[in-house]
């Protein structure tokens, strides 16, 4: 999330972001406006989930993973921030309250914004394997059985058949579960990785797995307008691994996987058939709605092509909005609605506002 509780820890979360891109001596694909600027993607920032209750979500994340979360105050509740108008306009929650702080892995990259939206509508959103718009969060673990007694102690639900891991075609093993808030998390474990001497840090690497409607479509936008790497890109087949995980025992799937230049996370998309399927249509502050952050270049121009290249700008005014301190960023829905924010620093053009009263 674009930190505004503190204008010294958003500058500093901006400045570190920019220093995690490391352009490797590839180019990205540009895209060029109507007036001759050009936009790019030259890195991935937060993955947020939207959630009922930020507190207990993050206490889970904890307790399931071992993940570093922001301390509780004296209160026994984190405190909601400010109001920030300008905030609310790139979402379009006008008159909403929210709150969010991060789970972390220490000395891993490993982290999720759990964000909470409230005094708006909004709708809790049925999260299935096979529905086009489901993001679940895929992680790389040192010890499954490990993960999977945490996870279990912390009551987290099962989604796997038989509530035991399957071997998937690769050697890896995995599970499916559920967090707290009913967001499906995969728990992969390579073929042959070592176990020994697991510490709390047994998450090593995060993923994001997104189900898609039209994985050709899908695949066209992220190359075309956003500039994304694509790779093992497969025909459908009925994979016997993803059967057993998800315990769709007819459907057909095929997969790609793409990542941002200036980003090491892999984002895969899936798409099945052969199983009823029914696409999400969420707003931002659904529960069960997620979003990536985009580090951008060109902001304006990067926004334009991706509307020229049909994505949805939720954002008022259908364009990138100013957000204190001193950044530009839009929220824009992609073809299966999960939910980016683009966005990048600019010369003055939103200073620190005064607190908003309530």
């Amino acid at each position: 999330m674009i930190r505004r509780t503190s204008v010294v820890v958003t500058i500093a979360c901006t400045i570190l972001l920019a220093g995690e891109a490391r352009l490797t001596g590839q180019t990205a694909l540009i895209q060029q406006s109507p007036s001759g600027a050009r936009g790019a993607v030259i890195g991935t920032g937060t993955f947020t989930s939207f959630v009922e209750n930020m507190d207990r979500s993050l206490a889970f994340y904890r307790d399931a993973f071992g993940m570093d979360v922001p301390a509780l105050p004296a209160s026994g509740e984190r405190p909601y921030n400010a109001a920030n108008p300008r905030l609310f306009d790139m979402f379009d929650i006008a008159g909403a309250k929210e709150r969010h702080q991060s789970a972390r892995v220490q000395g891993t990259s490993v982290s999720v914004e759990l964000m909470e939206i409230q005094n708006v509508e909004h709708q809790t959103i049925p999260m299935r394997p096979q529905d086009p718009g489901t993001a679940t969060l895929v992680f790389i673990v040192r010890d499954l059985d490990v993960a999977l007694t945490r996870a279990r102690q912390a009551n987290a639900a099962i989604v796997t058949p038989k509530g035991t891991a399957v071997t998937l075609a690769d050697g890896t093993h995995a599970i499916l579960i559920r967090d707290v808030d009913s967001r499906l998390i995969e728990l992969r474990q390579s073929a042959g990785s070592a176990t020994a001497n697991v510490t709390a840090s047994n998450i090593l690497e995060m993923r994001l797995s997104i189900t898609v409607a039209d994985l050709e479509q899908t695949t066209r936008v992220y190359r075309d307008a956003l500039g994304f790497n694509v790779a093992a890109e497969t025909p459908f087949s009925g994979d016997a691994g993803t059967r057993a995980l998800t315990g769709l025992t007819n459907a057909d799937v095929r997969r790609s996987r793409v990542q941002a230049l200036g980003s090491t996370l892999w984002i895969e998309f899936v798409e099945y058939k052969g199983v009823d399927r029914a696409p999400h249509r969420m707003r931002i502050q659904d529960r069960g709605a997620a979003r990536l952050q985009l580090r951008a270049q060109n902001l304006d121009a990067l926004v334009d092509s991706m509307k020229r290249a049909g994505l949805t700008i939720v954002s008022v005014g259908g364009t990138a909005v100013p957000i204190p301190p001193n950044l530009k960023g839009a929220l824009v829905a992609d073809p299966n609605n999960f939910f980016l924010t683009p966005f990048a620093p600019c010369d003055g053009c939103a200073p620190t506002l005064a607190p908003q009263p309530r």
